[in-house]
């Protein structure tokens, strides 16, 4: 049984009359007869009395016409729901982020596609990079974008935009009225970070051990927010992407301190399972991000 088959059916049960409907359907006669047999086959039943040469609907095939009808419109409604979707007048996209990209640069560019695209609803999950990775291999997540390596071989990852670590202290340090902080003056320092599993941390540490560089993790915060704030009220120095600080520089509530001979670059990364298909949806969503992400 088939949608074709139900189409023939419907279009005989409605004209009573084989010859009419292959003219309709521009489909022989034959062929007319033969998905009428098969559905009759397959049902154990007759759908039609044939009498001479009228046909009229058996008290099964009326029951049966009913069900029809039911199955073509929600047939006919998905395929146009299918059809609207991949020309963006509908849909539904699910994006993950990891916290630098799911704060300061993400809800700039779905504000901005959004009053593109007006009726496509978007929905997104913030975690840290490890927890992220593990949903886009549930395939709970369309697509995402991370700060921090991804170690999956199911994950396909690419460059999104380059990004920049930065020391910050509050405005009373000491590292503030210094002329100069060497990579030795860190291992002095209270250093206060994201948990395990954060990309900016594994970013950090990875800079950090490959020039050599002591240091001492003496807080863990899970939000950047709370580190920005601990760092203000002197509780320790932090190292964190430079978008993050715009307004407390702005508003002289941090200060970003330069270390001699040590710069922590980084990729921020797009990320999705490499069996994920691609719908037109997504990768317009993809090319949009690339296109309207706020570079500084």
């Amino acid at each position: 049984m088939n949608e074709r088959k139900l189409r023939i059916f419907y279009e005989v049960s409605k004209e009573l009359n084989m010859t009419k409907v292959s003219e309709k359907l521009y489909v022989s006669q034959p062929s007319i007869s033969q998905a009428i047999n098969d559905l009759e086959k397959d049902l154990g039943v007759k759908l039609f009395d044939r009498m001479g040469k009228k046909l009229y609907l058996t008290h099964e095939g009326k029951i049966f016409l009913n069900y029809t009808k039911r199955i073509l419109n929600i047939y006919d409604e998905a395929i146009k729901v299918i059809k609207e979707m991949n020309g963006l007048q509908r849909g539904k996209l699910k994006i993950g982020a990891s916290t630098t990209i799911g704060i300061y640069i993400l809800p700039n560019i779905i504000g901005k596609f959004s009053k593109v695209y007006t009726n496509i609803d978007i929905s997104i999950i913030i975690e840290n990079t490890e927890n992220i990775a593990k949903l886009i291999e549930e395939n709970q997540l369309d697509i995402a974008f991370v700060e921090g390596p991804v170690h999956s071989e199911e994950i396909t990852v690419e460059e999104f935009y380059d990004d920049e670590l930065v020391f910050i202290t509050g405005t009373e340090h000491p590292w503030v009225k210094a002329e100069k902080i060497l990579k030795s003056d860190i291992a002095k320092e209270k250093i206060i970070m994201r948990e395990k599993g954060s990309g900016t941390r594994e970013v950090f540490i990875n800079a950090l051990e490959k020039e050599f560089v002591d240091y001492s993790i003496f807080m863990e915060l899970g939000h950047t927010e709370a580190i920005k704030k601990a760092v203000e009220a002197g509780l320790g120095i932090s190292c964190i992407s430079k978008r993050c600080i715009k307004d407390e520089i702005n508003y002289k509530k941090l200060a970003v301190i330069e270390v001699e001979g040590l710069k922590i670059k980084r990729s921020l990364y797009l990320i999705h399972h490499k069996d994920k298909y691609i719908t037109n949806l997504i990768n317009t969503f993809i090319q949009f991000a690339k296109e309207n992400v706020d570079y500084i």
